[in-house]
């Protein structure tokens, strides 16, 4: 975790959960273990503040009060985050992948998963031609004017489809561009359904994208895998035949059983030591 200082001590709530993670951010790979007068200094929190936040979070088991007085990472905290693994694995597994098709392209690349209504990307590359992208990894964007969302939509519950879809308060983002209606819409997603990649370019647009599904090991759809280009560059069957291909290459890693520990015979790891 970085470091952060918390200029927000006020209270209220926001302020509350502010100084927690200033004091949980402190703890690092390198510093797994801090004692309180260490964890007031680099929270820039009060003394005071820190050790009645700490005990708040020992008895919740977010943090552990070693017997030497120092804190570190507790069990509630670990079990919280193992509920982000799916993700990482999706992430770790595409990684390379991600290079791959980066590098064979050029082109801006980016790994995304639906979030309920919105897309959030889990990862990206940055292409060789500056375009005009502001997102970062872990942000949020809307579904419809982007192939990785409308291809995530594509393949989620007809349920979620109307929501984002059939009301026609969906987020567009430019005047530029015609806005579809809630048929061409729907008329879309079932395109993508049938030919198992999305092509978003809409005219007047100043980047193009195309994207293709990544599935689990039971066909389910999971993640997106896309590139971004600017409008003014066409993209060529080739471009979209690598998209799909890295789609298959990491639905692949996904599905690979995981690597076996190789671990001694139990009478050989339990023998006393000679």
């Amino acid at each position: 975790m970085a470091q952060s200082s918390n200029s927000n001590t006020s209270g209220g709530r926001s302020g509350v959960v502010d100084r927690v993670f200033a004091i949980l951010d402190c703890f690092t790979s390198e510093t797994p273990k801090l004692n309180l007068t260490q964890l007031a200094s680099r929270s820039g929190l009060p003394i005071s503040t820190t050790s009645r936040i700490l005990n708040d979070l020992a008895r919740h088991d977010v943090v552990e009060r070693m017997r030497d007085g120092t804190y570190s990472i507790g069990m509630h905290l670990m079990e919280l985050a193992q509920l982000a693994r799916p993700l990482l694995s999706i992430r770790e597994s595409a990684s390379p992948c991600l290079d791959d098709l980066n590098r064979a392209t050029g082109m801006h690349v980016q790994l995304a998963v639906l979030d309920g209504p919105t897309v959030a990307i889990i990862d990206r590359r940055d292409g060789r031609q500056k375009l005009p992208i502001y997102y970062h990894i872990g942000d949020s964007m809307p579904p419809i004017p982007t192939a990785v969302g409308r291809l995530l939509l594509a393949f989620d519950s007809p349920k979620l489809i109307s929501e984002v879809v059939d009301n026609d308060d969906f987020i567009w983002p430019t005047f530029d561009t015609p806005r579809p209606s809630i048929t061409d819409i729907h008329r879309e997603l079932t395109t993508i359904r049938k030919q198992r990649f999305a092509i978003f370019q809409p005219e007047g647009a100043p980047v193009h994208s195309v994207a293709a599904p990544i599935t689990d090991r039971m066909g389910t759809v999971i993640a997106a895998v896309g590139i971004v280009a600017s409008a003014d560059f066409k993209l060529p069957e080739r471009v979209i035949d690598l998209v799909k291909s890295t789609a298959v290459a990491i639905s692949r890693r996904l599905a690979a059983p995981p690597a076996q520990r190789s671990l001694p015979p139990w009478e050989e790891a339990n023998a006393p030591a000679q």
